[in-house]
C-alpha cells in the first residue's frame, strides 16, 4: 500500500502542479488559494481521470474533494479500490 500511496500522490502532485505551474502547490494548500480558476478545476479532474483510468462518481465531485492534492490522492485512492 505505500507504493501506491506514494506513486498516486506524486502523480496527483504532477498533475497539480502543472496545471499551477509556478505558484507553488504543496501537498496542504488549498488550490483556490493558490489561484486554480473553475476551467482549471475542471481540467484538473480531466486530468485525474485520465492519469489513473477512472471515473469520479458524480456524489465525488465535490469542492472540499478537490481543495488540496491532500483531498484530490485521498478521493483518487477511494474511487480506485472501488
Amino acid at each position: 500500500m505505500t507504493d501506491m500511496t506514494t506513486s498516486t500522490n506524486a502523480k496527483v502532485t504532477e498533475i497539480v502542479e502543472g496545471l499551477l505551474a509556478k505558484r507553488g502547490p504543496r501537498a496542504g494548500r488549498n488550490l483556490k488559494d493558490a489561484g486554480l480558476t473553475s476551467l482549471e478545476m475542471v481540467n484538473l479532474m480531466l486530468a485525474i481521470e485520465a492519469e489513473f483510468d477512472i471515473e469520479i462518481p458524480g456524489a465525488m465531485l465535490k469542492p472540499e474533494n478537490f481543495r488540496s492534492i491532500d483531498a484530490i490522492d485521498a478521493m483518487v485512492k477511494v474511487v480506485v479500490a472501488a
